[in-house]
């Protein structure tokens, strides 16, 4: 009763079937086509902005899916007045928390990558430190002040 094309799992519950196992046909198959995906290594913030769009969708439909489940649960719990459909109900509020603190955490966490792109492209320096003498400093600021009188006569006659 057992052929090569039939597994013993089979020829097993065909036996506690009363029936004869089928025969199951093998059949070369042939690759037709080879699609090739190809995956960006490199960081792009518009990544980051359609990932954090489509995960904002999801779970915006997740929270309004399961308020309507808990509506759902609440009226038949209600009616049934049985402790598991209760329990229910407060495992489907816990859910729904869940996905709300997961929204804030997301708008937390894009609010964080978007600091990082603002920090990278941007330097700023509060404490400056001098080191020379105030001679040095005097005659420094001389100079400039000098060039920036010289650009804004240059500008003047341009007029």
């Amino acid at each position: 009763m057992n052929d090569n094309n039939t597994t013993n799992v089979d020829t097993n519950i065909a036996n506690s079937l009363g029936i004869e196992p089928t025969k199951k046909e093998v059949v070369d198959a042939e690759i037709l086509s080879v699609k090739t995906v190809s995956v960006e290594k490199d960081y792009q913030p518009k990544d980051a902005d359609s990932d954090y769009s489509e995960v904002r969708r999801n779970l915006k439909c997740i929270i309004e899916k399961s308020q309507e489940a808990i509506e759902g649960i609440i009226e038949l719990a209600q009616d049934s007045q049985q402790p598991r459909a209760y329990e229910v109900v407060a495992q489907l509020i816990n859910s729904s928390l869940e996905a709300n603190n997961k929204l804030m955490d997301l708008h937390r966490r894009m609010k964080d990558i978007k600091k990082e792109e603002v920090g990278k492209t941007t330097n700023v320096t509060n404490n400056s430190i001098y080191v020379g003498s105030t001679a040095d400093l005097q005659k420094m600021i001389r100079e400039q002040r000098k060039a920036i009188e010289k650009d804004d006569s240059v500008n003047e006659s341009r007029s």
